[in-house]
């Protein structure tokens, strides 16, 4: 075996084995606290977005907004479709699959392996506020609450889960925000970058 087949086949296999380093880089900034000017540079040169009619192309107080649109996401081994409204001072990126359970399951783990945590949860109309719990209770006790609310509901159940950077937890305006909603037909990722 040529040297160059070494090579590519080890690195094949590590990108394999840590799928996250096989990321686009435009997500791996979009986590990461690259001011968000360069975010848009990266956007634009790294990504694999293109622009589309979401009827989002508008002029919306003075500020146009921009739409792009991306076939084919893969977050880890999660396939997903998504839409990217690109403004001034924001970025929103809004990734779709279908429900499934293991979908929904997946997309949590991978949202903690990223960094992220959990700022508050809604199961149907029941909302716990992480923020406000760990003021009262233990980190061990309010992992459990939020396990026993959402225990309580099926799996299909309409539930919203909003996450931060850990660095940015208590911050009242973090620079990134994550939606993560379901309702047992869609699985919705929302991305909201300042």
């Amino acid at each position: 075996m040529s040297r160059h087949c070494a090579v590519f086949l080890s690195v094949f296999c590590f990108l394999i084995i840590n799928p996250s380093l096989a990321m686009d880089a435009w997500w791996q900034s979009t986590l990461s606290e690259l001011p968000f000017n360069k975010l848009k540079n990266v956007i634009h040169t790294e990504g694999t977005w293109y622009q589309c009619d979401t009827g989002q192309n508008v002029m919306a107080n003075t500020e146009r907004v921009r739409s792009y649109c991306l076939d084919d996401f893969q977050y880890y081994h999660q396939h997903l479709y998504g839409e990217l409204s690109l403004h001034t001072e924001r970025a929103r990126f809004s990734f779709l699959t279908e429900y499934q359970w293991h979908k929904l399951n997946d997309l949590i783990l991978n949202l903690r392996k990223d960094g992220l945590v959990l700022r508050s949860v809604v199961m149907e109309e029941e909302r716990y506020d992480v923020v406000a719990a760990l003021e009262k209770k233990t980190t061990e006790e309010v992992d459990k609450d939020v396990i026993l609310l959402m225990n309580r509901y099926p799996p299909e159940a309409t539930q919203t889960m909003f996450w931060v950077r850990a660095n940015e937890f208590e911050m009242p305006s973090p620079n990134l925000e994550v939606v993560l909603r379901s309702d047992g037909e869609m699985i919705e990722l929302q991305v909201i970058r300042f």
